[in-house]
């Protein structure tokens, strides 16, 4: 595995793509080589020791984008110092509860075990929304119809992040746990065999209607 570090990333309207843009940028600058990619382009991640993932955050879940790169990919990721972001609508006295729901998501995904993860707000425009979420907003109920444009992305700290994991991968990045005996485990600690009971779950669930 070569020094490249990929940041990949899940995007629908475009947010998160900028933000995996700064990210990789800020990456550069302290000295790194960085591929940005969209993840449904990214065929192998043989040539890399770290991955940053990046996806949207809304509901408790990512979408199934990011969810299938999972599952593509998870005995390799399980290899390999991985850094984990996600961007959502939050605000201000919201941002705590969001966190939770993300930490809930990553501990569903114990396998992961990422050695970074953070939590950005993104950018809401109803104008480009489409599919089911453009039709939400003509539900009288819909908590989408009072929300009113807005970029609740903080540069800085976006920028303040991703130095972080400049500085973490210099410094050695995640260390191994050690293995429970009588398991096969991953360079991260996290057992084989649960990796396999994700990627089973996540492919019985593509399969449904």
């Amino acid at each position: 595995m070569r020094g490249t570090i990929l940041v990949a990333y899940a995007s629908r309207y475009g947010s998160t793509r900028e933000v995996a843009e700064r990210i990789a940028d800020t990456l550069r600058e302290c000295g790194y080589e960085v591929d940005c990619r969209d993840m449904r382009e990214v065929r192998s991640i043989d040539d890399y020791r770290t991955v940053v993932l990046g996806a949207p955050f809304y509901y408790g879940r990512w979408p199934r984008t990011a969810r299938h790169f999972l599952s593509r990919f998870g005995p390799g990721l399980a290899h390999r110092d991985v850094a984990v972001f996600a961007t959502g609508h939050i605000a201000a006295d919201k941002s705590a509860d969001t966190r939770t729901q993300l930490d809930i998501l990553l501990e569903r995904n114990d396998w992961l075990r990422p050695f970074s993860s953070e939590i950005f707000g993104g950018r809401w425009d109803p104008a480009v929304l489409r599919g089911p979420q453009r039709m939400m907003l003509w539900f009288p109920a819909s908590p989408l119809r009072a929300l009113p444009p807005a970029d609740l992305r903080d540069w800085p700290a976006i920028e303040k992040w991703a130095r972080s994991v400049a500085e973490s991968v210099k410094a050695g990045a995640a260390q191994p746990n050690p293995p429970n005996a009588g398991q096969q485990h991953s360079r991260s600690g996290a057992s084989l065999s649960s990796i396999g009971e994700y990627i089973a779950d996540q492919q019985r669930k593509e399969l449904r209607p």
